[in-house]
């Protein structure tokens, strides 16, 4: 028809790849209060990112310009399926050396806590037994550029909760999370959202099942939705 704009249409395909890194109450914790950390400053590790990172991100802005402009930027589909796993994990004090002590919520790997702060939570025991479970900025303190981690517990059955809550996290705040509480996460991780256009965070639910003082460690079992902006957690690829 004359005077009708030929329909525009945007595709975005990026990839993104992790690096696997060696690294009692029901009261939250506030960040104000610097948590213990392994850390070494000697061997620390900064995010900073490089020509490529910049380049992608530029792409991104135009590539969103376009979505707008033809009105479906919300309208792009999740590419990944959501997944489950579980597996023990060690109070990050006193965990032997390599021992996995943290979560990176995109890939689901449970790895060491150390200084390359390439992790979303860690786990802690406290001295009366309660469960703690760290947002990346509570451990390392200020001592690496830390990206936003929320977290929030919630009520029901691990199973029975299918969707992310749009709302109600405590931003970079320790958790005391006793066992079989659901808590929720919502990272802004940017290695995985950083050039996304269907949002900035990623979320996943996580349970810790079961403590053993004397080893410290604790069983834990996590789903994860790797879709930026996407928060179902039914199994398969996400709707919304």
């Amino acid at each position: 028809m004359l005077g009708m704009p030929a329909p525009c249409k945007v595709e975005a395909k990026l990839e993104i790849s992790i690096g696997e890194v060696k690294l009692g109450q029901l009261l939250e914790q506030s960040r104000a209060y610097s948590y213990p950390s392994p850390s070494n400053h000697s061997y620390m590790t900064l995010r900073s990112p490089g020509p490529t990172s910049r380049l992608l991100a530029f792409a991104a802005i135009v590539l969103t310009g376009a979505g707008l402009a033809c009105g479906n930027v919300f309208g792009v589909p999740a590419s990944l399926p959501t997944f489950s796993d579980s597996g023990v994990v060690y109070a990050i004090n006193g965990a032997p050396p390599g021992a996995p002590t943290a979560l990176n919520i995109f890939s689901g790997t449970l790895l060491a806590a150390n200084a390359n702060f390439i992790f979303d939570v860690a786990f802690d025991i406290d001295s009366s037994g309660q469960v703690i479970i760290l947002p990346e900025p509570a451990v390392a303190s200020g001592l690496a550029t830390a990206f936003t981690v929320s977290l929030q517990s919630v009520g029901g059955s691990f199973d029975d909760l299918t969707r992310a809550p749009g709302s109600g996290y405590r931003a970079d705040t320790a958790l005391v999370a006793p066992p079989n509480t659901l808590v929720v996460v919502q990272s802004s991780d940017p290695n995985a959202c950083g050039t996304s256009l269907t949002g900035t965070t990623i979320y996943a639910k996580l349970m810790v099942t079961a403590v053993d003082p004397v080893s410290r460690t604790m069983s834990l079992r996590y789903t994860v939705d790797p879709n930026c902006g996407f928060r179902s957690f039914l199994a398969g690829i996400p709707k919304d």
